[in-house]
């Protein structure tokens, strides 16, 4: 039992690890994508916004942050339930 239990805490700690990683260097992700494809990082407009993919950008670093905070949440409900 304490085996299992043993390395069901490890398991839990490699992904608050990761989710700590990703919390932080997330945002960065579709940032980079944006660089590669080209697509444009500066807007002087709102019809810049809307005519470019410069949304697209906004977009993934929302949904990288939502990502971020479920792992984080994910993290919290696991070592709760671990606790005696």
């Amino acid at each position: 039992m304490t085996a299992e239990r043993n390395e069901i805490s490890q398991r839990i700690a490699l992904l608050e690890r990761a989710s700590a990683l990703f919390d932080r260097f997330g945002v960065s992700v579709p940032l980079a994508i944006a660089f590669l494809n080209h697509w444009p990082t500066e807007i002087k407009s709102y019809q810049d916004l809307v005519t470019t993919d410069a949304w697209k950008i906004f977009l993934s670093c929302a949904l990288y942050e939502l990502a971020a905070f479920a792992l984080r949440r994910a993290v919290k409900f696991a070592t709760a339930d671990l606790a005696p």
